[in-house]
Formats: structure tokens, sequence, C-alpha cells
């Protein structure tokens, strides 16, 4: 071990898919820079499994972050001595280095009651203050999220060298996608997934960032004329109705899927796809982190803070460059919309046929007054 190496370090990240999985990049640089420290990661339920699979991490604590939430606002001291509780019956011996990625200041708050030494993260709005290695940030923009992270990295002495987003599905979840999608092998042409809904992790403004459903079986359709591709598509239970309405119409030319996948069994089928269609939100970091090709539909979110990362030339962004009231979203607040979600309902299928041809190479179309835009573009 390096000198003056931490024995065991904390990531704390209470947020959702894509957030944890933009963090795979750091938990990669911090296992190489300190090979024989032992790694654990705090998160929630729902991205447990992203965690499972990462070779680079030791041990994932799980917690619900509203439970906490509720218990802080009741009584601090009571919240402070539940995750003490989690974290000392997760571990045997104290942690000499947390990297607090909440955004807030309740965890840093509690590891240094814990007596960690070693608390580091961003200091947003003021709340670094229980932080001794800080970086003051007003929100995520002007690079991606990725990069900011890196910034973080500088406190401990280590430079990112891959960038690649990292999740591995077990073999069992491989075989299984396999035998699922075996009867929709018939033809040659390329496999498409549809994923309509998504942004789980945004409640109640989850609307706000998904494209029309009649769109989405528009493109469907259109790649199984154009490219005779075989599309699936995915969701959640929530998202049945929705799914079954581009199914309906689409006229019955697509394998739903919805509801019939844990989130092991959706990483494993994602990557059996050579392109895969969505809203901006967690499957699309999902099938970048598999080497799947992807066009994404963007709204209100600034794709150069939250699109695909890397970026290159296998991943199309779709948004409306031409208004100049997007990106909206800033500061971690979405505000009311006063055009009626004019970023997404304006962007037309052939902009987003012409992307997914683009990237499987079928044809190189021009688009209109939406504009596919190769992720590689800064």
């Amino acid at each position: 071990m390096r000198p003056h190496a931490p024995r065991r370090i904390l990531i704390i990240n209470p947020f959702g898919i894509g957030d944890v999985l933009f963090t795979t990049p750091l938990i990669r640089a911090i296992r190489r820079a300190f090979p024989e420290s032992h790694i654990a990661y705090l998160c929630n339920r729902r991205t447990q499994r992203i965690l499972q699979g990462n070779r680079h991490v030791n041990e994932v604590l799980v917690y619900e972050k509203d439970e906490l939430v509720r218990l802080w606002q009741a009584s601090p001291w009571r919240y402070v001595s539940r995750v003490g509780q989690l974290v000392r019956r997760a571990s045997r011996g104290r942690f000499d280095l947390v990297v607090d990625l909440s955004l807030g200041e309740r965890y840093s708050f509690a590891v240094q009651l814990l007596g960690v030494p070693r608390r580091i993260g961003f200091d947003y709005r003021g709340r670094g203050r229980f932080l001794t290695g800080r970086l003051a940030i007003d929100g995520f923009h002007g690079a991606h999220v990725v990069e900011h992270h890196r910034e973080l990295l500088r406190f401990m002495g280590i430079r990112l060298q891959e960038a690649a987003l990292e999740l591995e599905p077990s073999a069992a979840d491989q075989q299984w996608a396999r035998q699922r999608l075996a009867p929709h092998r018939q033809g040659s042409g390329p496999r498409v997934g549809l994923v309509p809904a998504g942004g789980v992790s945004w409640g109640i403004d989850a609307a706000y960032r998904r494209w029309n459903l009649e769109g989405f079986a528009a493109v469907g359709k259109a790649l199984v004329d154009r490219a005779d591709a075989r599309v699936v598509l995915f969701g959640e239970d929530a998202d049945r109705k929705r799914c079954q309405q581009v199914a309906n119409l689409m006229g019955g030319r697509a394998l739903d899927l919805t509801g019939e996948t844990t989130l092991g069994r959706f990483v494993a089928l994602l990557g059996q796809m050579d392109l895969v269609v969505c809203n901006d939100g967690g499957p699309l970091h999902i099938a970048v982190s598999q080497g799947v090709r992807t066009v994404s539909l963007f709204g209100p979110v600034d794709p150069q803070v939250y699109g695909p990362y890397p970026p290159g030339p296998r991943h199309r962004v779709v948004y409306r460059a031409d208004l100049l009231c997007r990106p909206c979203y800033h500061r971690f607040k979405l505000p009311p919309c006063p055009y009626e979600r004019a970023c997404l309902t304006t962007i037309g299928a052939d902009d987003v046929v012409a992307a997914c041809l683009e990237v499987l190479g079928v044809e190189n179309s021009p688009t209109g007054a939406a504009h596919a835009h190769d992720a590689l573009a800064r």
C-alpha cells in the first residue's frame, strides 16, 4: 500500500441510475490509485444492482434516501445514529476517507461525527461546510458530470485516465437475455431497442423529458421498413400502458418486453441491441455502458452535461438547437414551462429516423429544425 494511502474508503451517492453510472470512472480511478484499499459505496436500493457487479467495489451499503430524509427532518441526531449504525454494521473498521457526492450536508455531517478524518465532495450552495476538501459549484454546467467528478480526484492526488462508464451484467442475466431474444432473431437487420418512457427518478417531472409516444412508434415503423430492423420495446411495469400504445401504433411489429425484466436483465438485454432509441435518463447511460449505439431525445436538459459519455460518433443526441429557452434545467431545478414543452413536442420523427439511419450506417440524411448532434461535439 502506498504511504498515506487510505485503508477504507466510502463513496456516497444517493441519486439515480445515470448519476451512479457517471461515478464508475471515479471508482475505477480510486481503485487504480489505491489497489489495496477497501472501497465501499453507499447507494439506494434501485441502484444497488449497478454496483454489486463492479469489480472495483468491495462492499455495497444500501439505504433508502426518502426514509433518511424524513428521519433528518424529525431529528438530526436520530439520523446520525441511524447512518452510524449502518456504517458500523457493514464495516469492521472506521473509514478514513469519504467521497460525498450527495451535494448536501447531512452525510458529511454524519461521517464527521463518526470521526472520518478526510471528507471530500462538492460545496453546493455552501452545503460543504463539513468537508475537508471541497469543490465549490453552483450546479453542473459547462462540462459533463464525469468531468466535475474528475476535479474531485485532485484532492486525492489522482488522475482520471479512462472515462468509460462501467457496468458488467452477470453471466446468468446475459444467458437469460440471449434465450429471451432467441425467437426474435429472424432476419438480418439490426436489433433496435425503444425505451419510450424512463426518467423514473424525476418523479412528477418525468413527463418533461419524455418525447411523445407517437414519435417513438413512427421511428420504430420507419426502421422496420427502411432498415429491416427488429424492434424491441422496453419499460418498467409502470410503463406498460405507454409501451402498449407504441406497440399498437406499430401494428404489432415489435417485441414488447415491458415489465418482464429485473434491472440486471434489462442491462443484459440492452447489451444485445445494435441501437437503442430513448429519452434522456438512466436507460441511455446503461446502453452507453454496454457499448451500444444510441440515439437520444433531449428537451430541458443540457446533453453536454448529462448526455452520452464519453462522447463519440456512435451516439447522437436529437434536440432543438434553435430554441433559446433550452436547456432550462439549471442548478438542479426545472422551471415551469410557458411553451408547452416545445423543446420536445416540436421534434419530428423524421429527424430521429435520420439520426438512427446515420448511426446504423444505413443512410446519412440531413435533418430539419431539430438537429441530431454527434455526441462528440462540444
